[in-house]
């Protein structure tokens, strides 16, 4: 599906203003290098970036980021398809390559990876110790 589309349209399970968790939604855009816009939580794309990964808010409006009302947070990433369809993608792919090379080798780093799945890990024993997971 990667070769016969122009982007992911990424949409996580969570939407809300907390906590950003990515998925393996993402993890696969950025394993096939492909360009992606993602509805999440607040400010995903910040925190992807605080990682070390890369987005295209050079090459195409990712506003939608900072929006906390879901409502217009969804309209901003319509809009954004919308104005992506008429767009030239060969264009926008060969202007990209560094970057989706770049969260290529960010995501196969061991060290990076292996310190991010603590994290995970540490924040899911935190959630299961404050009792609020029902047995």
């Amino acid at each position: 599906p990667y070769n016969d589309t122009k982007y992911s349209l990424i949409s996580e399970t969570n939407d809300n203003n907390t906590d950003v968790f990515i998925t393996e939604k993402l993890w696969k855009a950025i394993i096939a290098q492909h360009i992606f816009v993602v509805h999440g939580n607040h400010l995903y794309l910040q925190k992807l970036r605080e990682l070390g990964f890369r987005t295209f808010g050079d090459y195409f409006d990712e506003s939608y980021d900072l929006e906390t009302d879901r409502d217009k947070k969804i309209d901003a990433i319509v809009s954004l398809c919308k104005d992506r369809k008429y767009r030239d993608w060969k264009d926008l792919y060969n202007q990209t390559i560094a970057l989706r090379q770049h969260n290529y080798n960010t995501f196969f780093n061991k060290e990076k990876l292996s310190e991010e799945i603590n994290k995970t890990v540490n924040l899911f024993l935190e959630f299961a110790d404050s009792g609020q997971v029902s047995s």
